[in-house]
């Protein structure tokens, strides 16, 4: 009876011991990963450690022509003493976008950072087997042994991430002012002053001359100026048509080229002078699920309209069917499932420029279970699962 009655007994608790055994065995290999919420994680014997997953913020270059209109000393007698009306009445700065650039940099995002809880009580073979593979900005790349020797998967150094800047080029001698303004502005006046000298009846008169120097008005330099360009292009005319019957040879080409400068130099001083710079402007765009556009900077066309440079974020592969994680079971590693999105730049509805990148923190964060001797590889690029592998 009573050997009936053990062998029952034993017979009842043999499951139970199965499924300690099991969940025994089980906690040796069970690591706990939780998300970094800024507050510090309980310490434990086996510590732990933190990875993040990564995310792609984009550096926008923008090429813009500043283009600043300076109208000439003589403006207001263009149309009196050159006969036109296509000439600068005032000062004007405008732009042109020329170029735009974006770049891509890979950072980890401080919104994916999670701290992995190290398993207690293992041996030194299943601790050596344990391996966190992570790059230089701590973004997770794989999870398990380590890959054999030579098998690595070497990931190039991430670049820096970049800052706002603004810098200026010039391609014209902003300097270079209106330089036959600086002509001679005084003349010679001569005042005849007669005298009557009367003797008896016979009148004489004496003629005297009274030199002075006096300032031209500014009408007046207009009329010399005007007076100049009709000479230099009788002079050219004259040059080209063999007026002085002398074969110059190349001479002729440089004297021609040279009338034709000074003839601009004293057009300027009625049309006006224009000055262009190029202008080098850098950004940075953060895109996040909230926030999928954003205001780069405004800009002044020639015809004075204001535009508002804007770049934009639109996702062409959303996924609406996968549902994300904020917690994970044992032995879970939290990794993302990117998406691609059209990057846009411009004002208005027709974009200056347009192109398809990674967008990894605008995807989908969940987990993925880790067994005995698997390893994991995950993208540093954009935390996406790249293969699992059985050891």
């Amino acid at each position: 009876m009573n050997t009936q009655t053990n062998t029952l007994r034993l017979l009842l608790l043999f499951p139970f011991l199965v499924f300690f055994m099991q969940a025994e065995g089980q906690s040796q290999y069970q690591f706990q990963v939780t998300k970094a919420s800024g507050k510090q994680m309980v310490p434990t014997p086996a510590g732990g450690v933190y990875y993040a997953l990564p995310k792609a913020i984009f550096k926008v270059s923008l090429i813009m022509e500043q283009v600043n209109e300076i109208p000439g000393p003589f403006a207001a007698y263009a149309t009196k003493y050159l006969g036109t009306t296509d000439y600068m009445k005032t000062k004007k700065v405008y732009y042109r976008l020329l170029s735009v650039k974006v770049q891509p940099v890979t950072v980890a995002d401080p919104a994916q950072v999670f701290y992995v809880r190290f398993p207690e009580n293992r041996s030194s073979k299943e601790i050596r087997s344990f391996g966190l593979q992570l790059n230089d900005e701590g973004i997770l790349a794989g999870f398990g042994p380590a890959p054999q020797p030579g098998r690595e998967n070497m990931q190039p150094p991430p670049p820096a991430a970049p800052q706002s800047s603004s810098r200026m080029y010039l391609f014209s001698d902003y300097r270079k002012g209106f330089d036959m303004q600086a002509g001679y502005t005084r003349t010679q006046k001569v005042d005849t002053i007669v005298r009557k000298i009367t003797i008896d009846t016979v009148t004489i008169k004496r003629f005297l001359y009274k030199t002075g120097w006096v300032n031209l008005t500014e009408e007046e330099r207009a009329d010399d100026a005007a007076k100049q360009i009709k000479n230099i292009r009788t002079s050219r005319f004259n040059l080209l048509t063999g007026y002085q019957e002398v074969n110059y040879g190349e001479g002729i080409r440089y004297m021609d080229v040279e009338l034709q400068k000074l003839a601009h130099e004293y057009m300027v001083l009625f049309l006006g002078r224009e000055y262009r710079q190029m202008v080098v402007r850098s950004f940075v765009f953060d895109p996040e699920k909230k926030a999928l556009s954003g205001k780069l900077l405004q800009f002044t066309d020639k015809d004075g309209n204001t535009h508002t440079l804007n770049i934009k974020v639109r996702i062409i592969n959303q996924m609406t069917k996968v549902a994300g994680k904020k917690t994970a079971g044992p032995d879970d590693l939290f990794y993302r499932i990117p998406v691609k999105a059209v990057i846009s730049v411009g004002s208005g509805s027709n974009p200056f420029y347009s192109d398809t990148f990674e967008v990894p923190q605008l995807g989908v964060v969940t987990t993925v279970p880790v067994r005995k001797n698997t390893r994991l590889r995950l993208s540093p690029k954009t935390g996406a699962l790249l293969g699992i592998d059985k050891q």
